[in-house]
């Protein structure tokens, strides 16, 4: 039975993705839990939007022996305006379940504030690409070339097609 007051989860951190999100990006907000109880599967999670404050709430079920349980609840919010966002979150546990019983003092409560800033269409690359090697189309590593196809191999990954007409 959960004692009045015991706190039984905790919220270990709260993390956005993408880090910067913008009015077009779909916001995922992540809540890493903690339990000293067997089990802990969820039985409500709910979030609700006012102004620019996200109120959520999580409720898991806990069983009797002591041990550690962790998880990830995920939050999922469409599309927001461009503005500055509160994320509150409050989370509880409760017995048996699920469903489980409701307990009577919330465990634990966190807030994460981020901005979402307005979508330009097109992000300029900031990091600078190294050539690692040029080669032709049988493989081959190779020096420029006039008249022929080379692929450009970069350090990021990336490949560029190349013919340079003389």
């Amino acid at each position: 039975m959960i004692g009045l007051g015991q706190m039984l989860g905790s919220i270990s951190s709260l993390t956005i993705s993408p880090v910067n999100p913008n009015n077009t990006d779909t916001v995922y907000i992540y809540a890493e839990l903690l339990f000293t109880s067997t089990g802990c599967p969820l039985d409500i999670k709910s979030y609700n939007i006012v102004g620019n404050n996200i109120l959520a709430s999580t409720q898991h079920c806990l069983g009797i022996a002591a041990a550690i349980c962790n998880n990830t609840d995920t939050f999922k919010l469409n599309p927001l305006l461009v503005g500055t966002y509160l994320f509150d979150l409050t989370l509880s546990s409760g017995g048996g379940g699920p469903p489980c019983t409701a307990s009577i003092v919330a465990d634990d409560n966190d807030v994460i504030t981020f901005n979402v800033v307005n979508s330009v269409g097109i992000e300029e690359q900031t990091t600078k690409k190294e050539l690692l090697c040029k080669i032709d189309l049988l493989g081959r590593e190779t020096k420029d070339v006039n008249n022929k196809v080379l692929f450009y191999i970069y350090d990021d990954g990336t490949v560029e097609k190349k013919i340079v007409i003389e």
